[in-house]
């Protein structure tokens, strides 16, 4: 949802941009530029958070040799993480 709103903004910045561009009018030019960099910036962060929501954390009782995994649950249910050989 936050990307496609940063797509959007983007997309719409980028129209301001070129629309201010063609009419020489800098002020408008300059806030399409904003907007989509603020677009950009936001799809960013999108992906920086969903990388971050996805990632097993490790857990302090796996022994060495072994990682975090993430065990899917039944639709509806919560995963879990248990520790597996690498």
């Amino acid at each position: 949802m936050l990307a496609g709103v940063g797509a959007a903004l983007a997309g719409v910045g980028a129209g301001v941009w070129i629309l201010g561009d063609n009419r020489g009018s800098e002020g408008v030019a300059a806030t399409g530029l904003a907007t989509t960099a603020l677009g950009v910036a936001t799809m960013i962060g999108a992906g920086i958070w969903m990388a971050q929501s996805v990632s097993c954390r490790a857990d302090a009782d796996c022994p060495r040799g072994e990682e975090c995994r993430e065990v899917p649950a039944i639709p509806g249910g919560v995963p879990y993480a248990q520790c597996v050989p690498r």
